[in-house]
């Protein structure tokens, strides 16, 4: 027994003192580095592949995969690079591996940046390309013979300019004031350039939108009142009027609305860069969004889905352009780019032969060489394959892309002015160009979160036993030792182990969601209260209590702008509507459709304040902290419910806080006919989102493109084109004035609170540190 066990350990000792030679050997050596190059090469063909899938997806494994890949491919390039020219022993791969990895660190196209803030790394980016440039040119030096100089030079000059592509496409959405003034000032002035009246927003007669036009051809001086103009030929500008007017059959109307869509575009992104709409307040923009993206066809109905299809394409050009190469390869010279791509595949593709064939010693031989393996041929052959099949794939799709498209429709409406259409290169642009991809069908998730704040309460009936688990109790004595409840007085462990309140899952968006809003939308005409209009229209005026704030003290700002008190009161009557009793029979269709809006709209609000405040007008700290202290009380109150809708009916009617705003709420709308209930919580929610939606944080919206995106952010790129920008009066009808006051009770007054806000505010400080820890002990308690 005794020399069994012996000659195990020799076994294992021996078995440690070879792997440890092994990987201190030449051989060892090589293998360990060419194994960083399939890791690093790996890490960036897939953000070259998937790198426009997160725009489509929250799921967790895209978007931290995706960032993973994108945060570490920069530091295996680098390490990898170090390693080859510091080993002592060479390759003759070397070379091959380090212009591979630098092709494969520029040319993807479908992903530059991971977030806004990546665009403004120029700098730190210049600076990390020019060490990747000299590491390769050193080993090219050290590993080539003078016979391939020539070759890989070639090939690193334009790798070079692959990488730098990808510098200035970062540069380019960062700083590209120059083009969104000019859209600006071009703005300022278009209502004049229809002269008058004479403009047509069914057949965009009138409307010069820009799409496309030379770049260079522009100026700014004393004579333009210092605004820039453009100077180029007519010819070579093209509007949406131009297009709109082009009967070729060439042009289909899908081509038209991607046009449209470009267009917009440049409209929508002179707010990132904070120039203003001037033409918001002008009846023509009215007209454009009223009577033209929302005219009814020849059966009286509105396309609600072209409407949505033209934002969603409007917000995919505003995620690739700050996100992507496309826009830098759009606006820059595209016979110069697909000249690079051509010949750098080319040049890959003979790199690929010769390093598979013995004439690769001929050109690639370094000093101190180790004998190549047929592995390392067969590897490095591969991986130049998949970056030549790559550059010529991305040639291709790129024509199929909505940028494409936009080029194509400009190039042949210039070549059709000037009579020199029909060259081959052109049809087989228009090939690709009606070639329908999987990226081309749904460019973001159409989904909407969904938050209910009366089922999302997570209760536990008997938390004592929780306090029984030893991990929960060594962690509760270690938050003790950090006087935890003194620096977060509103945390209470106790609390966080009794009730867990979390979102449901996203839904897809349902059509009659999408109907109701444009339908509200044509019927308003751009004027949206916060809810108030659509009372007053379903001649429910008892119910105008509830959209005034009763619990915003004294703060003017706070009563116009946040809306998270209105938000968290509707949503609670609208859940307890819900609640099936005894007396609901059959619904009509009629009355589902209206269940369904009001229902999922009522969640998604409460959702935002949740996942995305920032989006919500007002200050997204004080959002946070009415939200977390609502959610609290609520599960305070239902945690000694047995039967929450019973427990409801039992609380006396008062306005002092949120929860019994909403509970007073329900029992009013309950006096209603059901249908006449669920008609006024359908229009209700209808026009509350469609009043949040208008917001000045474009960067949020922006941000959250890369995210999945948000509906809330379509509406409002849809109603920044109807020329509703913000919650003012200018589009607001005052409806108080216009009515005579509804009786109160003396419990709908709201109660004295004093420093209430002032407490209110220090939640967000602890608000994530209270939900991370909460559901960590409630899984933990769950699990053991």
């Amino acid at each position: 027994m005794g020399t069994s066990n012996h000659t195990v350990v020799d076994y294992s000792l021996v078995w440690s003192n070879r792997t440890k030679d092994f990987w201190k050997s030449p051989r060892g050596t090589v293998i360990r580095i060419e194994v960083l190059v399939v890791v690093a090469a790996i890490a960036l063909l897939f953000l070259a592949v998937f790198g426009s899938q997160r725009r489509r997806s929250r799921n967790f494994l895209v978007q931290k995969g995706i960032l993973g890949a994108f945060t570490l491919s920069s530091s295996l390039v680098t390490y990898t690079l170090g390693s080859m020219q510091s080993s002592a022993v060479k390759s003759s791969m070397y070379p091959l591996w380090a212009i591979s990895l630098y092709i494969l660190f520029g040319c993807a196209n479908s992903i530059t940046s991971y977030s806004l803030d990546d665009n403004d790394q120029f700098m730190r980016l210049l600076f990390q390309c020019v060490i990747y440039l000299l590491y390769v040119f050193l080993i090219i030096i050290t590993t080539t013979s003078p016979f391939g100089y020539f070759l890989a030079c070639c090939l690193l000059i334009i790798a070079y300019l692959k990488v730098a592509q990808r510098l200035w496409a970062g540069r380019l959405a960062s700083n590209s004031f120059n083009l969104s003034k000019l859209v600006a000032d071009f703005m300022d002035q278009e209502h004049t350039n229809s002269n008058g009246s004479s403009y047509d927003p069914a057949t965009m007669r009138g409307y010069h939108y820009l799409v496309d036009w030379p770049l260079v051809e522009s100026k700014l001086g004393a004579g333009t009142s210092y605004a820039t103009v453009i100077t180029a030929d007519a010819a070579q500008v093209i509007d949406i009027e131009r297009i709109w007017l082009c009967n070729d059959m060439s042009i289909s109307s899908d081509l038209k609305d991607t046009c449209l869509s470009f267009s917009l575009f440049h409209l929508l992104r002179r707010r990132f860069f904070g120039f203003a709409c001037a033409e918001s307040s002008q009846p023509k923009t009215h007209d454009f969004f009223f009577k033209g993206l929302l005219s009814k066809n020849e059966d009286g109905v509105i396309d609600y889905n072209r409407v949505f299809r033209l934002i969603e394409v409007e917000l995919a050009f505003m995620y690739d352009f700050f996100f992507t190469k496309y826009a830098l390869l759009y606006y820059g010279s595209k016979k110069a780019s697909t000249t690079m791509s051509l010949v750098s595949a080319t040049l890959v593709l003979i790199l690929a032969c010769l390093s598979s064939t013995p004439v690769r010693k001929i050109y690639f031989k370094p000093q101190v060489s180790l004998e190549t393996t047929t592995a390392d041929v067969i590897i490095t052959a591969l991986l130049l394959v998949c970056i030549a099949l790559l550059e010529l794939l991305q040639l291709l799709l790129y024509w199929t892309t909505i940028w494409g498209r936009v080029s194509f429709v400009c190039q042949y409406i210039r070549e059709q002015t000037l009579d020199t259409r029909g060259s081959c290169c052109m049809r087989f642009k228009e090939i690709l160009t009606k070639t329908t991809g999987v990226s081309n069908k749904q460019y973001y998730r159409d989904r909407l979160g969904q938050y209910c704040l009366i089922s999302s309460i997570l209760y536990d009936p008997n938390p004592s036993k929780a306090m029984h688990c030893l991990p929960i109790r060594i962690l509760l004595k270690f938050f003790q030792c950090l006087n935890v409840v003194t620096l977060y007085p509103y945390f209470d462990p106790h609390n966080a182990i009794d009730y867990v309140a979390k979102p449901g899952k996203p839904i897809k968006l349902p059509a009659q969601v999408k109907e109701a809003l444009v339908q509200f939308l044509e019927r308003s005409q751009g004027i949206l209260t916060n809810g108030e209009s659509s009372l007053v229209s379903n001649r429910a005026c008892h119910l105008l209590w509830a959209c005034r704030q009763l619990h915003l003290g004294t703060s003017c700002l706070q009563k116009r702008e946040n809306q998270s008190h209105l938000i968290l009161t509707w949503h609670i009557a609208t859940c307890y509507s819900n609640v099936p009793t005894d007396e609901d029979s059959t619904v009509g269709e009629e009355l589902n459709l209206h269940l369904v809006v009001a229902i999922i709209l009522s969640r998604y609000c409460v959702y935002l304040m949740d996942s995305a405040p920032k989006l919500l007008p007002g200050h997204h700290y004080d959002t946070s902290c009415v939200f977390s202290e609502v959610r609290k009380e609520a599960g305070r109150f239902l945690r000694s419910a047995e039967n929450r809708y019973e427990a409801m009916k039992s609380l006396p009617e008062s306005t002092e806080t949120i929860f019994q705003s909403g509970v007073k709420l329900v029992k009013q709308l309950q006096e209603m006919e059901k249908g006449t209930r669920w008609k006024v919580l359908a229009d209700f929610w209808t026009e509350l989102l469609l009043y949040i939606a208008p917001s000045d944080n474009v960067k949020e919206h922006i941000q959250l493109l890369a995210n999945g995106g948000e509906f809330i952010t379509h509406l409002w790129a849809l109603l920044t084109h109807a020329g509703i920008l913000d919650r003012g009066q200018r589009n607001v009808v005052d409806i108080e004035n216009a009515l005579p006051a509804p009786t109160t009770r003396a419990t709908d007054q709201p109660a004295t609170h004093g420093n209430s806000l002032q407490r209110k505010r220090s939640f967000l400080a602890h608000k994530y540190f209270d939900k991370t820890i909460g559901t960590f002990i409630f899984v933990l308690k769950r699990n053991l």
